[in-house]
C-alpha cells in the first residue's frame, strides 16, 4: 500500500466519483479526472503512500489537503472534497482546464499590459491565501494555470495558483493543522530559479517569499528570462543570496514599455532582506496598479 499511488482505471469508482482518465503520476502521487453522477468533472490526487505508511510524502498530502480546504479564491484551485478509502486518502479539487503560463512563455515575453494583469490574479489569489495562514512557498510558471473564460469573440484570462504540495502553514493554520514537525530550519524546498534568498538559505520564510517569488515571474514574464539563469541549481541559489537582480531598465534598455513605476515594482520584489521587501500582497498590489496606470502615459 505504501510507496506507490493507488491503481484507478477508467470507469471504477471512488467515493461518489467515477474514474475517467487519468492526468498523471509520479513519485509523490497521481492525479486522475473524475465526474460525480451529475457528469461534473473533478480533479483527484492522491499521494504515493497509504494513511498507514509513516512516509513524509503522506503527512505533507494531508497539509496541503487541510490547506487547500482553508482557501477560496478565483484565483486559487479550489478544494472540493477530502475522503480515504481502500487505505489511501484522496483529494478532489476543480478541475482546472487551460495552459500553464510556462506554455504560455514558450514563445517568448507577454504584452507589458498581459503580463501585469497574469501577476496581479497570482497577488490576489497569494494574498487570500496568505490572510489564512498559508505560504505556497513554490511560485512558478509551472504552477500557475491559465483558463480562458467567457463567449467566443468576448473572452479573457483567469489565473489560478496550483499545487500546494510545498505549502507552509502559520499561525492559526499551523496550529489548526500541524506544521512545525514537517518543516526545519536549513531544509530547503522551492524551485530554485523562483526561491527568495531567505528561502535558498533554509531560514523562516513568510508570505513576503511568496511575494519575491511572483516578482521573478513577473520579470520573466516582461523579458522572456528569470532573473539569474543558469543551470546549476546551487550555483542559482547562491545568486539569489548575493547577487544583486539585473534591472528591468537594463535588460529592456530604450523600451518606452519601461516606465520607472515599472521597475520600481520589480525592485521591490526582489530585494534581498524580507525587511526590506514589499511586507505584504496588498502593499505590491498598490504598486502593480501604479505600474499599471503608468503605461498610460506612453506617448
Amino acid at each position: 500500500m505504501s510507496g506507490a499511488p493507488p491503481e484507478l482505471e477508467p470507469g471504477v469508482r471512488v467515493g461518489r466519483y467515477r474514474v475517467v482518465s487519468e492526468l498523471g503520476r509520479g513519485g509523490m502521487g497521481g492525479v486522475w479526472e473524475v465526474e460525480d453522477d451529475a457528469g461534473t468533472k473533478f480533479a483527484l490526487k492522491a499521494p504515493a503512500s497509504g494513511v498507514a505508511a509513516p512516509a513524509m510524502v503522506t503527512q505533507r498530502f494531508a497539509r496541503e489537503a487541510n490547506a487547500v480546504r482553508l482557501l477560496d479564491h478565483p484565483n486559487l484551485v479550489g478544494a472540493v472534497d477530502v475522503f480515504v478509502e481502500a487505505g489511501y486518502l484522496f483529494l478532489v479539487m476543480e478541475r482546472v482546464v487551460g495552459r500553464t503560463l510556462t506554455k504560455a512563455l514558450a514563445p517568448g515575453p507577454l504584452a507589458p499590459r498581459r503580463a501585469l494583469v497574469i501577476a496581479r490574479q497570482v497577488l490576489e489569489g497569494a494574498g487570500h491565501a496568505h490572510a489564512a495562514g498559508v505560504i505556497h512557498r513554490d511560485l512558478k510558471p509551472d504552477n500557475i494555470m491559465l483558463v480562458e473564460r467567457g463567449e467566443p469573440g468576448n473572452t479573457w484570462e483567469t489565473a489560478k495558483i496550483v499545487d500546494f504540495g510545498l505549502v507552509k502553514l502559520v499561525g492559526d493554520a499551523e496550529a489548526a493543522f500541524g506544521g512545525g514537525k514537517l518543516t526545519s530550519v536549513g531544509i530547503v524546498f522551492g524551485t530554485p530559479a523562483y526561491m527568495a534568498p531567505e528561502q535558498a538559505q533554509g531560514h523562516a520564510i513568510d508570505g513576503r517569499s511568496d511575494l519575491y517569488s511572483i516578482g521573478t515571474m513577473l520579470f520573466e514574464m516582461l523579458t522572456g528570462r528569470v532573473p539569474f539563469d543558469e543551470s546549476d541549481p546551487m550555483k542559482v541559489m547562491r545568486m539569489q543570496v548575493k547577487m544583486p537582480p539585473p534591472r528591468l531598465d537594463e535588460v529592456e534598455p530604450g523600451q518606452p514599455w519601461v516606465t520607472p513605476e515599472l521597475v520600481a515594482l520589480i525592485e521591490g520584489a526582489l530585494i534581498k532582506a524580507p525587511a526590506d521587501r514589499f511586507p505584504h500582497a496588498a502593499a505590491m498590489l498598490a504598486a502593480l496598479d501604479d505600474a499599471f496606470l503608468s503605461l498610460d502615459r506612453i506617448a
